[in-house]
Formats: structure tokens, C-alpha cells, sequence
């Protein structure tokens, strides 16, 4: 079966009865943005008058946007219902015009879906073509009343619903319009960011570099800020590191909870600064310092997640016996952490300054940004058999970095006189935490997150995800 032709990356429709401004609505918007964008692709209804307020016109021509052409396109005819007769030589031009229609176009839009659509008529036979041309953004005039059929005629919700009469339509269509760019761009730099962690990233661990994980996080923290300095409201960064977590989702290889547990918290901590403190120079240098802290602090905490008290207990046992036979002072944990946790928050908090005083990535960075993009080579959703995915997760579970600690902790709780059925129940706690928290990254979908976000009206971070993933797939 041939997979779906794609659709608008972000699909608004402008709702209203007869007479209630949507088309005056959609040719402002058209205008608007050929100011500042370039050509609009689309038509607007021309209404030849109507006999009363409520009620379809007369008749109606359609101008198409980018040549002001302007074409018949409906006759009231009260003997039918719906009372109109299309003109069948405009009906074949624009299926020229939608066959035509060059790929990733800005702006298309359409007007009006009403009735007609709602059967599978009228407009309705060019949407595969207009589908498939993939327009960056689409938008519809849909007469009040027939929202739900037209979303079941397209097979797709709708990412905006805006009434025509609404005081602020326009500015609620030009926002949209610049939230479309800062959703792209943060789908940019959150797939770069992902394809840095798998390329840069495994070079380092192979090499076995020491502190690679406070190299990582600083850079992602640098991204992030150079991703700020493009957005209206800069706090939008935190969805940078949940791009790159989810790509790293799909990666078939190598090592994914510590990686992603790491990244998504360290956007969280970042994002939560920024929108505490302000986009200033104080907020970001927090962010980046708290990622330089949970960088230092992430390994220990996974390990107590699974782990738990018994971790401390074998410190402490390592602790006492240095003192005892080697006459060796070591520090308490928690200052041991303290001070590790310092100079890690040191090092972030200086690399987010000095991007924040550079404000756009240094040629090498950009070049590595370019480089990056898309080298994600993910597993697609849907190729793999349950077995197949089971499998994965197992080959987590197998690695010896993973079983490494638990060994270490077990070897000297038994030194300190723990019986052997103490240590084996802490085997099985760590063997079933392990388990749960493998899975649930193997079920991590970026395209269900994306899915699930649209659904919910959160359609920018959906189209970050999209984004990043169309990227990932095409390159």
C-alpha cells in the first residue's frame, strides 16, 4: 500500500457563517505576508452579492492570489441543493493549478469549504494534489457549522480553529504565522542536537574521554542559548533537548535511557531558568550552571533509582575502610557530590555566557550544525516486530555498563558481612527498575508524541518533532 501523501506541516481553518469576513480576513493575511514572505499561493471567493445577510451569494468568482486572475466559480441556482452550479472549465484549471503547485510553498490559501466539501465536492478533489505539494502553511476559510466534516473529508484536525469575527483574527493569523519560523528552527537545532549526541557523542565514549558528559551537556547548552536569540519568547528553548531526546529514541544502537533521562532533564532545568529569571544574561548562566550540576549529579542519581539506600551503604563501607586500614580521611558524600556538582555547574555556567555574548554559533559550530542535521538514521515506526523491539531492549539490559555498578555495590556489601539473600533481592530490584525504565523508552514514539501533541492543541512543539524527524528521514 502507498504511504499518505504528507500533509501541511500546520493547517488552520477560519471559521465563520455567510457574510462574516472570512474572505476579507484571508486576502489580508495574503497581503500581509507577500510583504514579508514573499508569494502566497491560493484564491479568496469574490462574492457578487447576496439577497440577505445570512445567506451565500449571488455568485462568486475566484482570484487567485499570486496573478489577481480572477475566474467564475459558482451561480445560485435555487432548483438544486446545495443551490449552486460550478463552472466545470474553472473547476479544470484549478486542478492544473493544485497539480502545479511548487513543492513547500510558504503560504496556500483557500477559500471556502462549506457544503459542497463537506460531500467530497466542490474543492474537496484537489486536496490530494494540495497534500501532496506539502505547503508549509494552509489556510482554510470554513463556513461555521461544517469544522468536523471537513477534518473527516481530510483525514486531519485541525491545528487552529479561528473565528473570522474575532477582534484580533489577523493578529491570531500573523502570530501563528511567526511561531510557524521559531517551531522550525527549534526543530533545527533539536535535530542537530540529536545528531551531535550520536556522532560526537560516540566518538567521545569510544575514546573514553574524560568528562564527556560535561562536554555534552555544556554544548547542549550553548545550542540552546543560540536558539533563544531567535525566538519571541525565548523559554520555547526547552524543547530543543526533548527533540534531540526523541530522536535518540529511535537510534538502533548504543546505550539510550542514561542518555535521554540526561537530556530531557537538563532542557528541563535550562527552560525552567530561563522562564524563572528571564531571557537575560543571570538566566542563562543559571541554566547552564543547574546542566553543569545535573551533569556531575546524573549517574549518581540514576544509580540510587535503582539502587536505592544501598548505594549509600556501600560509600559509607568503602568510607570506614579507608579510614581503618589505609588512615585515610575521605569526605562525606554529600559534600563530595557538593563540590563535584560546583565545578561542573562552573564550566556549564561559563559556556552558556559566552554564547549568550556571541548570540549566533561560531563558524565551526555552525558548520558542525550543518554537518549534523539529519544524521540521525532512526528506526521507522511501524518496521520493527514486537520481537524485534523486545530484543532491543534486552541488548540495553545485557551491556556492561549497565550491570557494572550493581556489581561494584553488591561485591562490597558482601565484604561488610550482608548475606548473599540481602544482595540477591537488591539484584532483582535493580534487574526490575532497569526493566520497567527500558521499556518505556522502547516505547517512545517521537511520531506518536508529535501525533498526541497536535491532538492536544500543542501543534509548534508537534511541528519541532515533525520537523526534526522529516529531516532526519529525508537526509
Amino acid at each position: 500500500m502507498a504511504a499518505p501523501a504528507p500533509a501541511p506541516s500546520l493547517l488552520i481553518a477560519v471559521t465563520g457563517a455567510p457574510g462574516a469576513g472570512k474572505t476579507r480576513l484571508l486576502a489580508e493575511l495574503a497581503a500581509w505576508h507577500g510583504t514579508r514572505h514573499g508569494r502566497t499561493e491560493g484564491f479568496i471567493a469574490v462574492a457578487g452579492g447576496r439577497a440577505l445577510p445570512d445567506q451565500g451569494a449571488v455568485a462568486y468568482r475566484l482570484q487567485l492570489l499570486a496573478t489577481g486572475e480572477e475566474l467564475p466559480w459558482l451561480v445560485r441556482d435555487e432548483t438544486i441543493s446545495p443551490p449552486y452550479r460550478f463552472d466545470t472549465a474553472t473547476h479544470t484549471r484549478l486542478e492544473h493549478w493544485a497539480h502545479a503547485l511548487p513543492l513547500t510553498c510558504p503560504l496556500v490559501v483557500l477559500d471556502e469549504f462549506g457544503k459542497f466539501e463537506a460531500r467530497g465536492e466542490g474543492l474537496m478533489p484537489l486536496w490530494p494534489a494540495l497534500r501532496a505539494a506539502r505547503p508549509l502553511i494552509m489556510v482554510l476559510a470554513v463556513r461555521a457549522g461544517f469544522e468536523a466534516a471537513i477534518e473527516e473529508k481530510i483525514a486531519q484536525h485541525f491545528d487552529l480553529r479561528i473565528a473570522a469575527d474575532a477582534p484580533d483574527a489577523l493578529g491570531q493569523l500573523q502570530r501563528a504565522c511567526a511561531d510557524f519560523g521559531e517551531w522550525t528552527r527549534i526543530g533545527l537545532f533539536g535535530g542537530a542536537a540529536g545528531g551531535i549526541e550520536l556522532s560526537v557523542g560516540t566518538a567521545l565514549h569510544l575514546a573514553q574521554v574524560p568528562l564527556r558528559g560535561l562536554v555534552l551537556s555544556s554544548l547542549q547548552g550553548a545550542l540552546m542559548t543560540f536558539t533563544g536569540f531567535g525566538l519571541s519568547q525565548p523559554a520555547r528553548v526547552i524543547w530543543v533537548p526533548f527533540v534531540s531526546a526523541g530522536l535518540k529514541a529511535l537510534s538502533p544502537g548504543g546505550s539510550r535511557l542514561r542518555p535521554m533521562v540526561a537530556i530531557c532533564a537538563q532542557g528541563a532545568l535550562y527552560g525552567t531558568a530561563v522562564q524563572v529569571a528571564g531571557w537575560n544574561i543571570f538566566g542563562v548562566t543559571l541554566g547552564g550552571a543547574l546542566i553543569g550540576a545535573w551533569a556531575a549529579l546524573q549517574g549518581i542519581a540514576l544509580q540510587y533509582l535503582l539502587l536505592g539506600g544501598e548505594l549509600v551503604k556501600a560509600y559509607d563501607t568503602v568510607v570506614l575502610w579507608l579510614a581503618e586500614h589505609l588512615h585515610l580521611a575521605a569526605p562525606g558524600l554529600p559534600w563530595l557530590l557538593g563540590v563535584w556538582a560546583l565545578l561542573h555547574a562552573l564550566v556549564g555556567g561559563g559556556v552558556t555566557l559566552t554564547a549568550w555574548r556571541l548570540r549566533t554559533p561560531p563558524k565551526k559550530l555552525r558548520e558542525l550544525i550543518a554537518r549534523e542535521t539529519g544524521r540521525v538514521t532512526p528506526v521507522v515506526a511501524g518496521t520493527q516486530t514486537p520481537g524485534a523491539k523486545w530484543w532491543h531492549t534486552l541488548r540495553d539490559l545485557a551491556r556492561w555498563q549497565f550491570w557494572l555498578p550493581m556489581l561494584l555495590v553488591s561485591v562490597i556489601l558482601l565484604s561488610a558481612g550482608h548475606s548473599w539473600e540481602s544482595v540477591a533481592l537488591l539484584a532483582m530490584r535493580f534487574v526490575a527498575i532497569g526493566l520497567v525504565l527500558l521499556t518505556l523508552v522502547s516505547l517512545l514514539r517521537p511520531a506518536r508524541w508529535a501525533d498526541k501533541l497536535r491532538r492536544r492543541g500543542w501543534w509548534g512543539p508537534a511541528l519541532a518533532f515533525s520537523d526534526a524527524l522529516r529531516r532526519a528521514n529525508r537526509d
